[in-house]
């Protein structure tokens, strides 16, 4: 089963942002995929308004990206800079980074 990496902004508009992540996973799960939303993961225990917790949950997240076969980032909001992050890291490990603009 192919793992994805799901990429998307969370700070902001978190309830809209949340149901764009949980979408985007939902879309893998229907094709077959194994999706990984670190976003949705880590800010259930860790604090994205407190930079040191944001900084532990994006290098956990970027930890686990190793393993995944390619990145989903959705862009149609902008990018985030934690979403660069994410998609250039992704890109140094020589992942595929899809970028999608709508649904």
């Amino acid at each position: 089963m192919k793992k994805i990496f799901i990429c998307s902004r969370y700070a902001g508009d978190v309830t809209r942002n949340v149901t764009v992540a949980e979408r985007l996973c939902r879309k893998a799960v229907e094709r077959g995929f194994s999706p990984f939303a670190p976003h949705l993961l880590f800010t259930r225990f860790l604090d994205d308004e407190k930079a040191s917790e944001r900084e532990i949950g994006i290098s956990c997240g970027l930890i686990f990206m190793k393993s995944c076969d390619e990145v989903w980032a959705y862009i149609g909001d902008g990018v985030s800079s934690g979403m660069r992050r994410e998609m250039d890291h992704a890109l140094n490990l020589g992942k595929t980074v899809i970028e999608i603009e709508e649904f």
